[in-house]
């Protein structure tokens, strides 16, 4: 698994649609998201730090 994930890959881990993704992010809910000019990604180790504390 790569080190930053992009919004596919999380929507795939997660079992969720893009646009699922996109509105969490607006929303603050995903941690390790980095913005790089139109892109949004997301640090691996972040995520899944989240997906084990919300488990």
């Amino acid at each position: 698994m790569p080190e930053y994930l992009k919004a596919e890959e999380l929507a795939a881990l997660l079992r969720v649609s893009r646009k699922t993704i996109y509105e969490a992010v607006a929303r603050g809910e995903i941690p390790g998201a980095l913005r790089v000019g139109r892109l949004i990604r997301f640090r691996r180790d972040a995520v899944l730090e989240w997906l084990a504390d919300t488990g």
